[in-house]
């Protein structure tokens, strides 16, 4: 899902140029923020944000090895900073989220299986099992990241990942959390499950984009207020 520095940055205006990979890259990091945060509402605010911040930075960010990282991670801390202030932990739960219109009954049927059972578990755990079993960072990058021990990642990733594997069936295992598991693999049933569901949650947030492109005029333009917005921040620094 993610993209080379060549797509992302080859030809055209500054403007264009985000523009094209903000259309890229938005529904596959919609997908992960939902189920970092269990909140659409949140999730949406915090990739908002951080595309807005690429904008303003893009000849900056354009040259990274991965843009789509840079965004990623500014979307992660954005997420992790609003978690720990007690008015956003206590919002309701929103979890009204896209369908994907061309998946099967069984892709939909397994994908809200394993949204269903991320919302059972506590933040830092529901971050941690995802940013390890689902995104394939290392224990050390996700402590450096969460500014936690590299022990509270382990344990925090042991308890997801059994409570996990309880829920969606998936051998138990599995819940250990041990060095082979530091990246994704085919022989990781629970890294698939959620890897599913963000694919799921993705083509979900993609259809959705194009319908309201296509329908509802009045809709559209708020989704695409994202880089307007940045836009407008960047020409105010000139």
């Amino acid at each position: 899902m993610s993209d080379t520095v060549e797509e992302t940055t080859r030809g055209g205006r500054p403007e264009e140029e985000f523009d094209a990979f903000y259309a890229r890259t938005y529904p596959w990091l919609a997908a992960r923020a939902v189920m970092l945060s269990d909140n659409r509402q949140n999730a949406e605010d915090a990739v908002q944000e951080a595309y807005i911040e690429a904008m303003r930075r893009w000849p900056e960010v354009r040259a990274c090895a991965s843009p789509e990282a840079w965004v990623t991670t500014t979307m992660r801390r954005k997420l992790s900073r609003d978690g720990r202030r007690w008015w956003f932990r206590w919002k309701p739960v929103e979890m009204s989220v896209p369908a994907a219109t061309t998946a099967s009954v069984e892709e939909t049927a397994e994908a809200l299986a394993a949204l269903r059972a991320l919302g059972t578990l506590p933040p830092r755990q529901r971050q941690v099992v995802v940013m390890h079993s689902l995104e394939g960072m290392s224990y050390q990058a996700i402590s450096a990241e969460l500014g936690i021990s590299v022990g509270s990642v382990g344990s925090n990733l042991h308890k997801a990942r059994a409570r996990l594997s309880l829920l969606l069936d998936v051998s138990p295992e599995l819940g250990r959390a041990t060095e082979r598991l530091l990246t994704r693999t085919p022989k990781d049933p629970l890294s698939v499950a959620l890897y599913g569901a963000a694919e799921w949650l993705s083509a979900g947030f993609r259809d959705e984009g194009r319908a309201l492109r296509g329908g509802d005029g009045a809709r559209s333009g708020a989704r695409d207020d994202v880089p307007n917005r940045a836009r407008d921040g960047m020409r105010g620094r000139r």
